[in-house]
C-alpha cells in the first residue's frame, strides 16, 4: 500500500503533459461541478420543503381538532373539548402549544369603493395572535376596540384598504336569518407568503367572532396543536383520533393539504435525480481519464511488472489516482455548493413566485445527513465502478507494455 501511494504521488507530480494534464483537471472540474449542482440542490429542496412546511405548520398546526363532517363546509359547528381531555393534551410533554380558534364566513366590504370579497374571519386569542405575529410580516396596532380585525396585504390592495380604514363585514346568523351588517376597523395588515390564505381570510378576536356566531364562552371551529416534534404528526393525529368523542375528528397537517404535501415529496425524488444524472457524467470523464492515463503509462505498467510489481499493486497505484481526483473535484464542487447556497440564505437573490411557490424568495436549509449521505454515496459508487478500467492493467503483458510507445 505504501509503494502504491508513493508510486501514485510520483505520477500525479508528473502529469504535466500537454494532454493528460488538460484531462485531468477537466476530469476534477466536472466532478466539482455535478457535485456543487447536488449540493445546491438539496439545500434549495429541503431549504423549499421546510419553508413551506413551516409556514402551514404556523397558520395551522401539526393536527387541528373539529367537529366530524362528511362534507366539506367553511362553516363548522360548534365543539368544546371536555376540561379532562383538554387538559390531558396541553400536558402531554411532544405538545407545544394549543390555539383554540373561532371561524366565520362573510363579506368584507369597502363601501367607498363599492368593492367587496368573500373572506373567512378567523377568530384568534391574544396568544395566538403573538404567535402569528413572530411567524410572519405584520404592519399595526393590537386590535382596540369591538369587531377590529388585521387583513393580508392582498386584501388591502384588492379593496383599497389601509390602516385605520373602516370596512364592513355582512355576515350570516344561520341560513335563513337576514344578513348583518357589522362596521370593522383595519388595525393591521399582514404577509404570510400563502397566496391562498392572504386572499380569502381576515383575522380577528376570538370574542368578537363567537359573538358573531351567537356561540358560548366556551364554543370554538377547531383545537389548533403545535407539537414539539412535528415528524411524529400522523402518529399523534391517529392516537387522538382514537380518544376523543365520536362526533369530532383529528386531522393532520398532510391529511388537509395532500397534494401540496405530495408536491413536497417530489422534492427527495428530484434530489436523486440530480445525483444519479451528475454520476453518470462525472463517472464517464472519470473513465475517460483514467483510461487515457493508463494509456500514457502503459511502458511504466510493464517495467513495474518486469522488476515483479504484483497486478494487485499497480491497481492500487491507479485507484490512489482516481481517488485523488474525485476527492478534489468533491471538496470544490463541495465549496462551491456550500458557498452559493450561504449567499443565497444572506442576499435572497433568487426569487420566487409566491402565487406558484407561497414563498417570495429561494429558502436555504442546510440537511448534513442529506450532504454528507450524497458525498459517501459519490465515493462509494465511484470507487466499485471505477475499477472496471483498472482492472484492464492486469490484462497488460510487461514484454509488449515496455515495447508501447
Amino acid at each position: 500500500m505504501k509503494e502504491a501511494f508513493f508510486i501514485a504521488r510520483k505520477i500525479q507530480k508528473s502529469m504535466g503533459s500537454k494532454v493528460i494534464g488538460p484531462l485531468i483537471k477537466l476530469s476534477i472540474a466536472a466532478t466539482a461541478m455535478g457535485m456543487a449542482l447536488v449540493v445546491l440542490s438539496i439545500t434549495s429542496g429541503k431549504g423549499l420543503q421546510h419553508a413551506i412546511m413551516d409556514k402551514f405548520r404556523a397558520l395551522e398546526g401539526d393536527f387541528t381538532i373539529q367537529a366530524y363532517s362528511l362534507n366539506r363546509t367553511e362553516e363548522w359547528r360548534p365543539i368544546a373539548l371536555e376540561d379532562s381531555l383538554f387538559t390531558e393534551l396541553a400536558k402531554a410533554p411532544y405538545v407545544d402549544q394549543i390555539f383554540p380558534v373561532v371561524q366565520k364566513a362573510s363579506l368584507l366590504v369597502n363601501p367607498s369603493k363599492d368593492v367587496f370579497e368573500g373572506v373567512q374571519i378567523q377568530g384568534f386569542t391574544t396568544d395566538n395572535f403573538e404567535y402569528f405575529q413572530e411567524s410572519f410580516t405584520t404592519n399595526g396596532t393590537p386590535i382596540d376596540g369591538r369587531y377590529g380585525c388585521w387583513i393580508s396585504s392582498n386584501l388591502a390592495s384588492s379593496l383599497q384598504l389601509e390602516i385605520g380604514d373602516t370596512a364592513v363585514l355582512t355576515v350570516l346568523k344561520g341560513q335563513r336569518g337576514l344578513p348583518r351588517l357589522i362596521n370593522t376597523k383595519i388595525y393591521g395588515i399582514y404577509t404570510s407568503g400563502l397566496d391562498e390564505f392572504d386572499r380569502q381570510n381576515v383575522l380577528m378576536s376570538a370574542v368578537d367572532v363567537r359573538r358573531l356566531n351567537g356561540w358560548n364562552k366556551d364554543s370554538v371551529s377547531a383545537y389548533v396543536v403545535h407539537l414539539n416534534a412535528p415528524e411524529q404528526r400522523a402518529t399523534l393525529s391517529a392516537y387522538w383520533n382514537a380518544l376523543i368523542p365520536y362526533d369530532l375528528q383529528v386531522s393532520a397537517l398532510e391529511s388537509r393539504h395532500p397534494a401540496i404535501f405530495g408536491w413536497l415529496a417530489l422534492f427527495d425524488t428530484n434530489i436523486v435525480l440530480v445525483l444519479a444524472i451528475v454520476l453518470i457524467v462525472a463517472l464517464s470523464n472519470l473513465i475517460t481519464a483514467l483510461l487515457v492515463l493508463i494509456i500514457d503509462r502503459t511502458r511504466m505498467i510493464g517495467i513495474l511488472k518486469a522488476m515483479g510489481a504484483t497486478d494487485r499493486m499497480i491497481l492500487q497505484v491507479f485507484q490512489w489516482l482516481s481517488l485523488n481526483i474525485l476527492v478534489k473535484g468533491l471538496l470544490i464542487g463541495n465549496a462551491v455548493g456550500l458557498g452559493l447556497s450561504a449567499l443565497q440564505q444572506w442576499f435572497k437573490w433568487v426569487q420566487l413566485d409566491p402565487s406558484t411557490y407561497y414563498i417570495a424568495s429561494a429558502p436555504i436549509y442546510f440537511d448534513w445527513a442529506w450532504i454528507i449521505g450524497a458525498n459517501l454515496g459519490f465515493i462509494l459508487v465511484a470507487y466499485f465502478i471505477l475499477l472496471i478500467p483498472v482492472r484492464w492493467i492486469a490484462r497488460l503483458q510487461p514484454i509488449q507494455s515496455i515495447r508501447f510507445s
